[in-house]
């Protein structure tokens, strides 16, 4: 039982140290993030690998996208789909020619505002397919999938990270601090404050925001000291199946599962095998490892 604990420990370790040490070196390329303000962006074309100068549009503020390529002085960037309002917004870009005449809008209808009404002249033709959208200000629905210059400037004082949606396997290492042992023949109800180690996995759904949160649902194993009397205690094998909550690096959760010490003592534990709940609040109580890249996104 000692030897199982001193392997899970030393895993840990290498666990938190791989962590720090792969942390810094990620790839820009693929990481989301999301608008401060409004950003002016211009028109790139993937196949020639040149900026429109000519061409360029507004991204709204907390317009979420991601980093497609690294290019001198900005970025390359794709917009995370815009779904809201699909059919109308559709229907509205089908009527539009390239040198169709813009009405002012509402201030909310930002998907069909011309350039003139946020004090923008309107460009001339410059050749691209995206021509026919030239006299809109704001990148919207018909930008799904296109590509984007964005200056490095603009990107480093008016942007931040963002985690995207995610759902995917994880595991860590988890940390069970109170546990609450119902009564039966044997032994009655009581709570115990023992800090139990060991390793869980399950599914996670990672919450789109610029703070990591993060549902999980966990099964696992872990070891821990269990009091047998007054006088004596044991190790224990702990089987656990339970649903986790972070937000940022404070945790709850909520676990369920059974003990087991070694039965060749000639102690007789009233917990053996007794189901359990146990309750976890904290900071960093499971440790697991979060992305901030993934594509297929919706704003």
């Amino acid at each position: 039982m000692n030897k199982l604990l001193s392997i899970l420990i030393l895993l840990f370790a290498v666990d938190q140290s791989f962590a720090q040490t792969t942390a810094k070196t990620n790839d820009i390329v693929g990481q989301s993030y999301v608008t401060k303000t409004s950003i002016a962006v211009k028109v790139y074309d993937p196949l020639t690998k040149k900026v429109n100068e000519e061409l360029s549009f507004l991204l709204n503020d907390g317009i979420k996208f991601y980093i497609y390529e690294v290019v001198d002085s900005g970025y390359i960037i794709s917009v995370w789909d815009f779904t809201q309002d699909e059919e109308k917004k559709t229907a509205f870009y089908k009527q539009l020619g390239v040198n169709k005449k813009l009405e002012d809008v509402k201030p909310d209808e930002y998907y069909k505002m011309p350039k003139t009404q946020v004090g923008i002249a309107a460009p001339k033709d410059s050749g691209s397919p995206f021509d026919k959208y030239k006299n809109l200000a704001y990148v919207d629905q018909w930008a799904n999938n296109a590509q984007f210059f964005m200056s490095l400037k603009d990107f480093n004082n008016r942007c931040e990270s963002i985690y995207p949606h995610k759902r995917g396997f994880t595991w860590g290492f988890l940390t069970l601090p109170i546990k609450a042992r119902f009564g039966n023949k044997k032994a009655p109800f009581t709570f115990e404050e023992k800090i139990n180690f060991g390793v869980s996995a399950g599914v996670k759904w990672q919450h789109v925001g610029t703070v990591y949160s993060a549902s999980n649902l966990l099964g696992g194993v872990s070891v821990g000291g269990v009091k047998l009397d007054k006088d004596n205690s044991a190790s224990a094998v702990s089987l656990s199946a339970g649903y986790m909550y972070q937000y940022d690096k404070f945790q709850i959760g909520i676990f369920t599962g059974l003990d087991f010490i070694d039965k060749s003592g000639s102690v007789n534990w009233g917990y053996q095998g007794k189901p359990w709940l146990g309750f976890a609040i904290g900071v960093s109580l499971f440790g697991e490892s979060k992305t901030s890249a993934s594509t297929d996104q919706t704003q």
